[in-house]
């Protein structure tokens, strides 16, 4: 009886051990931090162009709802100024933006003129081919005067203020006009066509102990070397003996959806796809860069521990009944052991390099899902109508701010993934 009660305890320490390790995770659930909004009287929009003496008033809302007005700086031109109004008294181009205790607003931009002058507007500066772009043309007080000028795309006159090609490449457009019966041209504005090109989604479930799984290391490596459209991500696990700091608390949900056992390294290939030894590389250049009618874009910005990341998604065709949008967190630069059955290996990229390599560098670690883990549902969205989605999330203290990065995937009613766009952190990556 004693030899069992033995046991049993050690049992419950173990069992006791690790029910406090996953109960103090900081990982375990995003949670949403203070967000500020800067707007202004003078118009809704994040660029308004007004007049000399224009004066604008500011207003700061917080995302609990509370006037941030009196207690926040406001920066023009990043230079601070006192109260919370501001006259133009200057032309040019004038960003305001607002600061509180370390949290940053969005960046409100104002176009100052003089009465003879005009803002050339492009709606879309990065457009999917045959998509609508419209031209304004805004005088001092706002107005657009786009009917009465004409427009000039590469040089070539077109037909009122909209345009449109199944071309892609650079383009670029000015108007002329007349005020105060005298011909003038306005600056000339630059704009682009594009056709998204699909990145493929490679899924390493890996650990710092397993010592096969440098081999999908590898393989990845060389994808990344072939081409520049793949998005990785890195989900690593806790054996039943060995810890790993990366640990991600959800990696069996992942493996029970996509039906991956334990038998690591496993790969996959656009979430859904098993990538199996020796990881043929034409399986995923086969994919990689191909046109595709789907495109992602992420922004973020980390002011202390605060993140926000905004997505946004445009279709060539139009979403799917059943698309997803997925936003993962990552971070890089890691350094942990990480054992290495290739140190004996002859020829292998691994060889000599220790059993652990005890300075292993780690990259594209799953840290965080900020959208459901399977993703958020994307609305019914019709060709070319942007669909936008902003997270919040605040950072660990133990994450590394300057080495997170992000892979965004829209997946189908499948959880195959469409394409995929990967970002630095505090980017604005544009769609591609």
């Amino acid at each position: 009886m004693k030899k069992l009660s033995f046991k049993f305890l050690i049992l419950f320490a173990v069992l006791a051990v690790i029910s406090c390790s996953k109960k103090e995770d900081p990982i375990d659930q995003p949670t949403t931090p203070l967000t500020l909004v800067l707007s202004s009287d003078v118009g809704p929009g994040e660029l308004e162009v007004v007049g000399i003496n224009t004066i604008a008033m500011f207003t700061i809302t917080g995302s609990d709802g509370e006037d941030y007005t009196n207690s926040s700086q406001l920066f023009v031109n990043d230079q601070e100024i006192s109260g919370s109004t501001y006259e133009f008294t200057q032309t040019g181009r004038f960003s305001v933006k607002a600061v509180y205790e370390g949290i940053t607003s969005n960046i409100l931009s104002f176009e100052v003129l003089e009465p003879s002058e005009r803002v050339l507007i492009v709606d879309v500066p990065k457009a999917l081919r045959n998509q609508t772009i419209t031209f304004k043309l805004l005088d001092d007080q706002g107005n657009d005067s786009a009917p009465e000028a004409d427009f000039f795309v590469n040089g070539e006159a077109i037909t009122g203020n909209t345009f449109s090609t199944a071309t892609p490449g650079d383009f670029e457009v000015y108007a002329n006009y007349v005020a105060n019966d005298d011909p003038y041209t306005s600056a000339t504005k630059n704009f682009q066509v594009f056709v998204p090109k699909r990145k493929v989604v490679i899924e390493d479930y890996t650990g710092t102990w397993c010592g096969f799984c440098p081999a999908v290391a590898v393989a990845i490596d060389e994808a990344r070397e072939a081409t520049e459209h793949v998005a990785v991500v890195a989900i690593h696990k806790t054996s039943s003996t060995i810890p790993d700091p990366m640990d991600f608390p959800r990696i069996q949900e992942l493996q029970d959806m996509f039906g991956i056992d334990n038998g690591f390294p496993k790969a996959q290939l656009n979430r859904t796809t098993s990538w199996v030894n020796p990881y043929p590389m034409d399986r995923v250049l086969s994919m990689a860069g191909n046109d595709t009618d789907v495109a992602i874009g992420i922004n973020s910005q980390l002011t202390g521990s605060n993140l926000t990341v905004k997505v946004k998604v445009v279709y060539e065709n139009g979403s799917a009944p059943g698309d997803k949008l997925v936003v993962y967190l990552l971070e890089n630069d890691i350094v942990s052991p990480q054992v290495n059955y290739f140190n004996e290996t002859p020829g292998h990229p691994y060889e000599g390099l220790g059993n652990p390599i005890e300075n292993y560098v780690h990259n594209d670690a799953l840290r965080n899902s900020l959208s459901d883990l399977f993703g958020d549902a994307i609305p019914n969205k019709p060709a070319f109508e942007k669909f936008e989605k902003e997270y919040s999330f605040s950072v660990p203290s133990n994450y590394v701010g300057d080495n997170l990065s992000f892979v965004v995937m829209v997946v189908d009613s499948d959880n195959t993934a469409k394409n995929a766009q990967f970002s630095k952190i505090n980017e604005n990556k544009d769609y591609e």
